[in-house]
């Protein structure tokens, strides 16, 4: 049970694939980390966009320095872009749980050939 519990300590708190990596499958981990790390890209460049549009806004003058209406227009813009955000982050977080039960499921095979061994 030990690399099992270590290699989902790992996937769980530090990052998808990590698990893997210590486990000594480097390529499958490289694989979740991979797409933890795009999903997790692509959601904050949205973001950042977002931010970007406002900022533009407030410089140009369109929108006001009113902590209200700066308020008003994140809440818009963000319910325009919050279909494609949450696909994003469900996908980061999909990729997260499927990395840590993998880790997991592959931890307890080695523990058990591990055991088998040693008798």
């Amino acid at each position: 049970m030990k690399k099992a519990f270590n290699a989902g300590l790992l996937s769980a708190f530090v990052a998808p694939g990590s698990g893997h990596f210590y486990l000594k499958h480097k390529r499958t981990a490289l694989v979740f980390f991979s797409l933890a790390v795009v999903s997790l890209v692509l959601l904050l460049m949205q973001i950042y966009q977002v931010a970007q549009v406002i900022a533009l806004d407030i410089q140009n003058g369109t929108l006001p320095l009113d902590i209200g209406v700066i308020s008003a227009e994140i809440t818009q813009q963000t319910q325009t872009t919050i279909a494609n955000a949450n696909e994003l982050l469900y996908g980061f977080l999909l990729c997260w749980l499927v990395a840590l039960l993998d880790s997991i499921r592959l931890g307890l095979k080695q523990d058990k050939l591990d055991t088998q061994s040693n008798r």
